[in-house]
């Protein structure tokens, strides 16, 4: 009786290997989205209005907070209102996004305003996703930027900054009018 299991088994296991074989090459060539796949992506309706925005080299984005929080990173007790303003300019223009390089600003978190020194930053195409990273003294600052869109005739976003000074760290989430 166990001679007959071991045999049966032996079979499921053989046939199992043989069809992973042969399934291997057709699913590695399939490995990465196709095109069309892509555009179909694009066509849902979620992504059906974007557009690409048109900034040019040497142009200025300023980001001002209309409201905000902070709290301290491992102490959510610790907490507050915060505010901001960050100015950006345009130093390239890629198929990919913009890069952008931080120009200037301040940061107020936990009663202490922090004024930006410098920094560069990485935007999305459609204007939607920007990422970076500044300086503020002896400061320094992870920021991400995700576009909540237009209302009026003003752009909106929300601006998360991660300080750090010394051995204090700060999370802040600002909501941001954009003007460019």
């Amino acid at each position: 009786m166990n001679t007959k299991k071991i045999a049966i088994a032996s079979a499921v296991g053989a046939f199992a290997l043989m069809a992973m074989l042969v399934a291997y090459p057709a699913m590695a060539a399939s490995g990465s989205p196709s095109t069309s796949t892509i555009q179909q992506m694009l066509q849902h309706p979620q992504y059906a209005n974007l557009a690409k925005i048109q900034l040019t080299t040497g142009q200025t984005v300023t980001l001002t907070s209309i409201a905000g929080g902070y709290w301290e990173v491992g102490d959510r007790a610790v907490n507050g209102t915060a505010s901001g303003t960050m100015t950006l300019q345009v130093t390239g223009t890629f198929t990919g996004g913009y890069s952008l390089t931080v120009t200037g600003g301040s940061f107020s978190v936990a009663g202490t305003t922090y004024t930006i020194s410098g920094g560069s930053a990485e935007l999305g195409p459609y204007g939607m996703r920007m990422v970076g990273q500044g300086q503020s003294g002896a400061a320094q600052f992870l920021f991400g930027d995700r576009g909540l869109g237009k209302f009026g005739g003003t752009n909106f976003a929300i601006l998360r900054v991660d300080l750090k000074d010394g051995s204090s760290e700060f999370a802040a989430r600002l909501l941001v009018k954009v003007s460019a």
